[in-house]
């Protein structure tokens, strides 16, 4: 069957506008002319092949048709490329001047860095797959799901007191943190090496848990501007006897027995924000430092020395705990004290105290290492001829002065 036979010039219609096609036949061959007009100005294309020309005529009669001035005057190599970012971005159903501006702002803010590496990196840390949970709801249902699992009191305290100061830092998602949030959280905390240390650790924790559940991409590394610092072994600190004296006397009630607890009987300060009433009072006598509320997670029982049971006996009781306010209370009350009686606040030294004038007070090193929780070794690495027998004397002979309607409780036989 004979193909149809074809008249020229074909007209290419598109509402109003035309786009003719002419037929030259030459010794060279036959060629097409697609003709339009553009402002009264005439313009013409030349093909050797029909069916590329009855294209470019539609393609010129479409454009004109929407307006499209600019687009039906561009010849060659940028009339293919105009195509090529037309169909790109068609189902999108976005004006391609609108795509090249987004374009060009995007490449200014990445600083020359590939949008679509940036679209990928975007994708795999806010994309599909990564769940929106705030910050502070993601801390508590992780503290609930340790919980749910059996882990020790003393762990979940340690949990919630640093990643609370956490949560209370950040008022957003998950995966909206960078790197530059951690490393400025931690740096603000001023912290000794120990304590940093431990507050990177809880991160990390906190971190995996959260890519656990998907609410942080796998491939996040928030801890990226951080890093372990070393710790350095500094030298035992104590308070003179003068010194722990000036810092009762300037201490509230409830604080006095604090002191109290860890100038005589060598109990961490941890510890003494876990004890209550019951550890003294069960074992008259003596003190009893559960080993869910003791550092090293063993159970000890420390002996009461004569000046702390009159601390005791002036004591004020509450329900439950011996100090039952928070713990940064805590602390800002002890630094109070110390500025108040003029001595400077060393880190651990009530429980240093302790250890070294007991030391000198009885020469036992495995006796003391049993009371305060620790190592023989330790004992005698770091605390013996600290302090003379004499001075250990003074210490223990801190007491209060007591009230005339004030009778001394008595707590049992717990002689040292």
């Amino acid at each position: 069957m004979k193909a149809k036979r074809r008249r020229f010039p074909i007209v290419v219609k598109r509402g109003s506008c035309a786009v003719k096609i002419y037929r030259d036949r030459k010794p060279t061959g036959t060629y097409y002319r697609v003709a339009y007009h553009i402002g009264g100005k005439r313009h013409r294309l030349h093909h050797s092949n029909l069916e590329k020309a009855i294209a470019e005529a539609e393609a010129k009669a479409a454009q004109l048709s929407r307006g499209d001035v600019d687009a039906a005057q561009l010849n060659g190599r940028d009339r293919l490329v105009y195509g090529r970012a037309l169909d790109a971005v068609k189902q999108f159903d976005v004006p391609l001047d609108a795509v090249a501006i987004e374009y060009s702002q995007a490449r200014k803010l990445l600083d020359g860095a590939s949008l679509v590496d940036a679209a990928r990196f975007y994708s795999r840390h806010q994309g599909s797959g990564i769940k929106r949970k705030t910050v502070a709801a993601a801390v508590d249902e992780m503290i609930e799901a340790k919980k749910a699992k059996g882990v020790s009191e003393l762990y979940l305290a340690d949990l919630r007191y640093r990643l609370g100061t956490f949560k209370q830092a950040f008022h957003c998602n998950v995966n909206a943190l960078v790197p530059d949030d951690v490393a400025q959280f931690l740096a603000a905390l001023r912290l000794a090496p120990r304590s940093y240390n431990n507050f990177l650790w809880a991160l990390r924790t906190f971190f995996r848990y959260a890519q656990k559940q998907d609410w942080l991409s796998k491939e996040a590394n928030l801890l990226a501007r951080v890093e372990t610092r070393t710790e350095k072994k500094a030298p035992v600190e104590i308070f003179t006897p003068e010194q722990l004296a000036a810092l009762l006397k300037h201490s509230q009630a409830q604080l006095q027995l604090c002191v109290a607890l860890g100038a005589f009987a060598g109990v961490r300060a941890e510890e003494i924000l876990r004890l209550d009433w019951l550890d003294i009072e069960r074992r008259p006598g003596f003190i009893e430092v559960a080993a869910h509320k003791a550092k090293t997670a063993s159970r000890r029982i420390v002996p009461i020395s004569d000046n702390l049971a009159k601390w005791l006996a002036l004591a004020p009781r509450t329900e439950g705990r011996i100090w039952p306010h928070s713990k940064a209370w805590f602390f800002e009350a002890i630094r109070d004290a110390a500025s108040a009686a003029k001595v400077t606040w060393k880190q651990n030294a009530l429980r240093h105290s302790f250890i070294s004038y007991r030391l000198a007070e009885i020469q036992d090193v495995n006796r003391v290492a049993l009371e305060a929780g620790t190592s023989p070794k330790m004992i005698d690495r770091h605390y013996r001829e600290l302090v003379t027998p004499a001075q250990a004397a003074t210490w223990f002979a801190i007491a209060p002065q007591a009230a005339p309607n004030v009778v001394p409780i008595r707590l049992g036989s717990g002689k040292r």
